[in-house]
């Protein structure tokens, strides 16, 4: 074997290897590329999607604001209703109880001049309209009242 063909035969191989390096290293400079390529449109596809995420929230919040807004609304009008409504109802107890004690009181009257005895209460039933904490407990058990439905009219 010729020592200058042995030389180039190294020279052929280290020639081919360092080619063979090469190969390789723009192979896995290729594959970087394309990793790195492939990772920027994933990461632009994460920020669009993150974008458009926020474009629906924001718009979720804009619609649940105006929900709240509305029922605030709907809130203080019924509130105002019912604070009316409880005033409306105060006033129609208080006549409701006054004209239920005028009209005992007639009836008694009634009793009384047609020579009827009846034990007339310690206290008169609009009483504990003007002192509320202090509602008379009867010491017995009564039975049920018992009237006929034309006795009384109202």
């Amino acid at each position: 074997m010729n020592p200058s063909k042995g030389k180039q035969m190294q020279s052929i191989q280290a020639v081919s290897l360092v080619s063979e390096a090469d190969a390789i290293r723009a192979f896995l400079d290729e594959k970087k590329r394309k990793r790195l390529q492939s990772n920027r449109e994933s990461a632009k596809r994460s920020r669009v999607k993150k974008q458009r995420k926020l474009e629906d929230l924001a718009l979720e919040k804009g619609w649940l604001l105006k929900d709240i807004e509305e029922i605030e609304k709907k809130l203080e009008h019924s509130e105002r209703e019912w604070h009316a409504l409880e005033s409306e109802n105060h006033v129609l107890m208080r006549t409701e109880k006054l004209r239920l004690a005028q009209y005992l009181n007639s009836l008694h009257l009634l009793m009384k001049n047609l020579g009827i005895s009846y034990n007339k209460p310690e206290r008169t039933p609009a009483e504990p309209m003007f002192n509320p904490w202090h509602v008379p407990i009867p010491s017995q058990n009564f039975g049920p009242v018992l009237a006929s439905a034309g006795i009384l009219r109202l």
